[in-house]
């Protein structure tokens, strides 16, 4: 009968425990979310005709490329 009790209560712990894990998670995520749809840096991909091989470049709203 301890053993059941024991295993009841692990339980409920660790319900509770993932229930808060998830919901700081998502606040985290919307945050970032937030935060990235602030940004006025636009990111874009350049591909190296070397080598094949995308690259990933961050341009401003400026009016200088390359």
């Amino acid at each position: 009968m301890v053993q059941l009790i024991a295993a009841a209560a692990i339980g409920g712990v660790a319900y509770v425990a993932f229930n808060s894990f998830k919901k700081h998670w998502n606040e985290i995520q919307e945050r970032e979310r937030v935060e990235a749809g602030s940004s006025k840096e636009v990111g874009e991909l350049k591909r190296d005709p070397k080598t094949g091989r995308y690259k990933a470049t961050i341009s401003s709203n400026s009016d200088t490329q390359d």
